[in-house]
């Protein structure tokens, strides 16, 4: 039903969200078909494991930071690294909270999406043909398997450069600081992974919909194919509704991070934070990975908003009427009507909304909040009797 490639990138995703707890149960397979199954007393217990220690380390990661490590002496990083843990405290809640708190509504969630999966399955084959859904399947496959190899690297780096930065002075703050970041991962890569099966579900649809207007199908495919479209839309609704505030903590923390980044980055620049070239280049590499995690991310979101909503274009592709019985006609016109009056959009906590213009409206913010802070940090050497020409020199 899935390519291997695809098939064991999902894999992947699903081991890293279990260990973590993220999950309201787990899946089992059986004669090649993937269930919800029931709760039970060991992984209760154990998905709470990590929610206790990662919350429990919260307090000393604050203090550590603050006061033991090379931000003692520059109150903008102090400031940077108190709002950091404060919103890594806020995706902690809302994710394990989102988690325990929707547990049923998010078994019922899993189940309907592979219930749906294997009914839909017969009907996307016999329209698309095997080989058409191979194709999808394998794009798909490499396009996830950029991103996992970007947030894996990003992760990677990240705790190279705090090893850098924290381990020869406070070994426990830094390992503490590698399970909220993988925390972080296992999260960002749920999203990916739902996001992923949308894209797929959507993209049968608009194969399956260029294969009947180039045949001659019977209206009963037509409608099958748009009552595919219609469920899909509304689980995709439910998906962005229950996962609302968890995502929306995410992308928050993104935001913090990317901002961070820059500005650490300047001060490793200015030798304000000593460093050698090795770790200048880790961290020009951390950098461009994730601005490149950022857009990734915002385009596979936008990727499947469009998936959904290009469907609408794609019914011009029936221009010989004349060919479609009444019925199908009928079915045509119900189908357009649907398709333009239910858009799918994804809005944060139901304000924001989040495409392509968005994505660029981002980078602006982090690049004015960066330039905010290098005023701040202006303010703060004037102030120390330090000269603006001084600024990018050493600091003895």
């Amino acid at each position: 039903m899935l390519h291997r490639r695809l098939r064991l990138l999902l894999y992947i995703g699903y081991s890293q969200v279990l260990i973590y707890g993220l999950l309201p149960s787990t899946l089992q397979s059986s004669l090649g078909r993937v269930s919800v199954s029931r709760v039970s007393a060991g992984y209760l217990i154990y998905s709470v494991c990590p929610a206790l220690f990662v919350l429990a380390e919260t307090p000393f990661m604050m203090a550590s930071g603050l006061l033991g490590s090379y931000m003692r002496h520059n109150i903008v990083l102090q400031w940077s690294q108190l709002l950091m843990t404060s919103l890594r405290i806020v995706a902690l809640l809302s994710c394990y909270g989102t988690v325990w708190l929707q547990r049923r509504r998010l078994m019922q969630l899993y189940a309907d999406l592979l219930q749906r999966w294997h009914a839909h399955w017969p009907t996307l084959c016999r329209v698309n043909g095997a080989k058409s859904l191979e194709r999808l399947q394998l794009e798909l496959a490499g396009r996830m398997l950029r991103m996992l190899c970007v947030n894996y690297s990003m992760v990677i780096l990240s705790l190279t450069m705090q090893f850098r930065l924290h381990a020869r002075t406070n070994l426990l703050f830094f390992l503490f600081r590698i399970a909220t970041m993988l925390m972080l991962s296992a999260q960002r890569v749920s999203f990916i992974t739902l996001l992923i099966l949308l894209i797929h579900q959507f993209r049968a649809v608009q194969l399956a919909l260029h294969s009947l207007s180039r045949s001659r199908r019977s209206q009963a495919e037509l409608s099958r194919v748009a009552r595919i479209h219609s469920e899909w839309l509304l689980l995709a609704r439910r998906v962005f509704s229950i996962y609302d505030l968890a995502n929306a903590s995410i992308f928050l923390n993104m935001f913090a991070v990317n901002v961070s980044i820059f500005y650490h980055a300047i001060q490793f620049g200015n030798k304000t934070i000593k460093s050698n070239y090795v770790g200048i280049l880790i961290g020009d590499a951390l950098v461009s990975l994730n601005i490149l995690n950022s857009v990734l991310l915002m385009n596979l979101l936008d990727d499947a908003l469009r998936a959904c909503n290009d469907s609408a274009l794609l019914l011009l592709q029936f221009n010989d009427l004349r060919r479609l019985s009444a019925e199908s006609h009928k079915e045509l016109e119900l189908f357009g009507h649907r398709l333009r009056n239910n858009r799918l959009v994804y809005r944060i906590c139901s304000c924001v909304i989040l495409d392509k213009p968005a994505c660029l409206s981002y980078m602006a913010a982090v690049l004015t909040h960066v330039i905010l802070l290098m005023q701040f940090d202006l303010k703060r050497r004037h102030d120390q009797g330090l000269k603006y020409e001084n600024f990018f020199k050493n600091e003895n």
